[in-house]
């Protein structure tokens, strides 16, 4: 089976294509999977150390920008499905599947023209525009969330669930019995702001000893936010970036963090209890919608941005940071998981190449 995974921009899209791409390579020795990129996303960076083969396509984001921008990125995206149609030739994949990202529009909608079996992951509560018209040209929508049902066409969605890298899901909580407790802290690889200013603070303010805390601030607040651990005389491992992530997932008791689709899956699939401040600025506010279907569930506790400062961040996290208030929440977290997604979505995608 020959595969193209279209997507990128970002490592919440690249991160679930490559465990689909695990999957599908660990099936046989005779697959193939082949990315379709953009020159400029971060997914040239992590596929490559991978040791994926990646092309590249024309493509560039339309949405929020004046009508000159709009035009050169309307151009591109004609461009991209031109680009979309000479690679298909070339590999003559069985299934192209799109993650996400602006390349994922021209690859899945030219394969779609050419009569290749398409389909689509669609990681957030609500999707966004490609995916929404994508949606009625492809066989199959894999979606993370029942929330998301609605927008696509009766009959293509298959609850799946957001893939998780297989290093991850293997993440163990080695401090079985142990008093202390380990607040995992991140924003995404570039860190993020509000949290990295209001956390030290709202920490301090529990008084506690038994806490200890990984902090990934991306590069900018590096040094003030481990002066502020410093100064607060709080046990704090202080990073730019985490590149053991399911070493970090290991030692975490409990996450503050943004709520993208990547996250969420992750914190799920290993039923980590979390208090979520999601990224106001997310196309459709969609990690706010991602978020609430973690509340609903007992399995996390919002703080919207605006309202996530010091004080705010305290008074929460007083209340949830309680051994069996983590132990149900963790429950409740679990049972949203989906750990088995990307085993799902290659048996879906075996099914449209016409494989048994």
């Amino acid at each position: 089976m020959k595969v193209i995974i279209a997507g990128g921009g970002t490592g919440g899209h690249i991160f679930p294509a490559i465990s689909v791409a695990e999957e599908i390579l660990k099936r046989s020795g005779t697959n193939e999977v082949l990315f379709a990129g953009t020159k400029k996303g971060l997914e040239n960076e992590l596929l490559s150390k991978k040791g994926y083969r990646v092309e590249h396509i024309s493509a560039q984001g339309i949405k929020g920008k004046g009508v000159k921008k709009s035009m050169a990125a309307l151009l591109s995206a004609c461009k991209g499905v031109s680009d979309s149609m000479a690679l298909i030739k070339r590999f003559r994949p069985d299934v192209v599947l799109g993650v996400g990202g602006y390349v994922s529009g021209p690859m899945v909608l030219a394969a779609a023209l050419r009569g290749v079996p398409t389909a689509i992951c669609e990681q957030n509560s609500y999707p966004g525009v490609t995916n929404r018209i994508l949606g009625r040209f492809v066989k199959k929508v894999f979606a993370t969330f029942g929330e998301s049902v609605r927008f696509f066409p009766r009959g293509k969605v298959v609850i799946t669930g957001n893939p998780v890298r297989s290093d991850i899901l293997n993440a163990m909580n080695p401090k079985e019995g142990s008093d202390s407790m380990t607040i995992l802290v991140f924003g995404g690889s570039q860190g993020a702001h509000k949290l990295n200013e209001s956390v030290p603070e709202a920490l301090s303010k529990l008084g506690r000893a038994d806490i200890r805390v990984i902090h990934q601030t991306g590069g900018k607040d590096y040094e003030p936010v481990k002066n502020a651990y410093a100064g607060h005389r709080i046990e704090a491992r202080v990073l730019r970036f985490i590149d053991d992530m399911a070493g970090a997932y290991g030692e975490a008791d409990f996450i503050i963090g943004r709520s993208g689709a990547g996250t969420v899956a992750e914190i799920t699939a290993l039923g980590k209890p979390s208090l979520l401040v999601p990224y106001p600025f997310a196309a459709n506010n969609h990690q706010l919608e991602n978020a609430r279907v973690l509340e609903r569930a007992g399995a996390a506790v919002i703080v919207e941005d605006r309202d996530a400062g010091p004080g705010n961040l305290y008074a929460a996290l007083t209340k949830l940071l309680r051994k069996d208030k983590l132990t149900t929440m963790a429950s409740n977290a679990r049972s949203l998981g989906k750990p088995d997604a990307a085993a799902v979505i290659v048996n879906e995608i075996s099914r449209l190449a016409g494989e048994n």
